[in-house]
């Protein structure tokens, strides 16, 4: 390995390590805290000797097993990592640069928010590192630098009450430091030879909602946005009433009920990170607030939908969207929430019944599409939930946000079957677009799996670059002109390809859902899941 020092305008000289004509500086603060629940400060300067940043920083506050549980989701295994984690030291962000970058360059930035469910995920993780990412750009002749960040997640960077806010803690900690992180990008990136005008970001599952969430944004953060496999009508924000009765879940499971307001804070700010995460159940939600000001509605389908709604402010600084699902995310919901499949096809009739009451003749024939019936057992009449829940909380919503986006929409369908040992081989799993997007398992490849990871990562080079990879749906419009990228399957003998319907035929995508758009919408579609949830 050998090591590069570059020279800055704010922050001094910085040292980071090359590797295979890429050269990494890793563990990067962006922004200071002065307490676990504080506002993040950006780093706007730095002062002293040369900054080490050679290895990566402290990940955010999570479950210790938590990178263990997305390679089970992807089905393959990497080398373990240490993995330090710190409640105030964690907001710190890695850059890929091509070697011999200078400040010059004004590459193309691809900024990338991690997904986890808010709860999980890290910069460091090693299916995360985008340094054969980088490394493939500058083989295809689209070089681009690429950043990815730490956020606080859980309770550290979303719990909210009345009494934090009064004590000063405001709302939705992890959604202020990505925006904080996307300032620093702006301020900073020119030194590392990034144009700080072109920026791409992206997110995967959770991190794509977050991108969605950042372009409500009055003031302007990227020139292009980039969902994978996820959306603010999935990772929905709660009202303030909802996490107010979340917070006192979570001083009950602490055994703080009866404690006053400063004793709260100082145990949120003081014991034992771990301690707590571990005493306070999954049930309490990690999700955004509706805060009126990073957040200011509620999001629902019919909304999201009208280009006229102004639900997506963005104004003029963000027209280009790419966005996309892999066939079968669900999987990630059969994964983590197992509970659900215990007398599933009761508790999922019972559901779809009570939301259309009064269409029960509906009702019956969208459970018969799906084939869910009462008496069915678990094993049976799960994965055809599961195909209902991957419709209506993954592919509904790209359609959806794709109908609502006014300018350039770049719809893709990621079909790649999962190629290792698990239960989920043979089909294109939540998280698998991302393992062949960095690059990260080639090893574990077949040639013509290569072939799609690098096709796949390769359009993304192109968006980054202001070109049009395929044909874009135009203002919104997936009834006429409909185009959209699909990606396998390799076993099949497809590579990249193009599909001209949004649903059915090549695309591998159902349309049930869309079938009865004349007597249900997809909001109670979606009122569907939530009460299937709450049962």
């Amino acid at each position: 390995m050998a090591t590069t020092t570059i020279q800055t305008k704010h922050l001094g000289q910085i040292r980071g390590r090359t590797t295979e004509g890429v050269t990494q500086f890793l563990g990067i603060k962006y922004a200071t805290l002065e307490n676990r629940l504080a506002d993040a400060q950006l780093v706007e300067k730095r002062d002293g000797s040369i900054l080490d940043a050679i290895k990566d920083g402290p990940t955010a506050i999570s479950p210790s097993f938590g990178c263990d549980i997305e390679q089970a989701a992807i089905q393959h295994t990497m080398p373990a990592k240490e993995l330090p984690q710190s409640g105030i030291d964690c907001l710190n962000l890695n850059i890929a640069v091509p070697e011999g970058t200078t400040s010059s360059s004004k590459l193309p930035v691809f900024f990338f928010i991690h997904g986890g469910g808010l709860q999980l995920g890290a910069n460091s993780w090693p299916q995360n590192g985008f340094m054969r990412f980088v490394k493939l750009s500058v083989d295809k002749n689209l070089p681009v630098i690429a950043v990815s960040i730490n956020y606080r997640l859980g309770m550290f960077g979303f719990l909210t009450s009345d009494e934090l806010r009064k004590a000063g803690y405001k709302a939705n900690n992890g959604l202020r430091d990505q925006r904080v992180a996307i300032e620093w990008v702006r301020r900073h990136i020119a030194d590392f030879g990034g144009d700080p005008d072109n920026v791409t970001a992206a997110g995967e599952s959770a991190g794509a909602a977050s991108v969605i969430y950042h372009l409500s944004s009055e003031v302007p953060l990227f020139k292009r946005a980039i969902a994978m496999s996820g959306s603010y009508l999935f990772t929905q924000a709660l009202p303030y009433d909802t996490h107010e009765q979340n917070y006192r879940q979570a001083m009950l499971a602490l055994g703080l009920e009866n404690a006053s307001t400063n004793e709260k804070i100082q145990t949120l700010l003081e014991k034992p990170a771990q301690e707590l995460i571990t005493k306070v159940p999954p049930s309490i939600l990690a999700a955004p607030a509706v805060d009126g000001d990073l957040i200011t509605s509620i999001a629902t389908h019919a909304q999201t939908a009208d280009r006229s709604s102004g639900l997506l402010k963005r104004k003029d600084w963000c027209t280009e969207l790419m966005i996309g699902d892999c066939q079968m995310d669900a999987s990630i919901v059969g994964l983590i929430m197992q509970k659900l499949k215990e007398d599933c096809a009761e508790k999922f009739t019972t559901a779809m019944n009570k939301v259309l009451s009064s269409r029960l003749d509906v009702a019956q024939k969208i459970l018969g599409d799906y084939g869910i019936s009462k008496g069915m057992s678990d094993d049976e009449a799960f994965p055809a939930i599961l195909d209902y829940i991957n419709d209506i909380c993954f592919f509904a919503p790209v359609l959806t946000l794709t109908q609502g986006w006014r300018g350039n929409s770049h719809v893709y369908y990621f079909n790649e079957e999962n190629p290792w040992e698990g239960p989920w081989k043979g089909k294109a799993t939540h998280i698998l677009d991302l393992a062949y997007l960095t690059q990260n398992f080639q090893e574990f490849m077949t040639p013509s799996q290569k072939l799609v990871a690098t096709a796949y990562a390769e359009d993304f080079f192109k968006f980054c670059h202001g070109s049009r990879p395929w044909p874009a749906v135009i203002d919104g419009d997936i009834t006429a002109n409909f185009t959209a990228r699909v990606y396998g399957p390799s076993s099949g003998g497809h590579g990249a390809g193009q599909v001209s319907e949004p649903y059915k035929g090549e695309s591998h995508r159902r349309s049930i859902l869309f079938d009865y758009n004349d007597v249900v919408s997809l909001d109670e579609l979606a009122g569907v899941f939530d009460a299937f949830l709450a049962m």
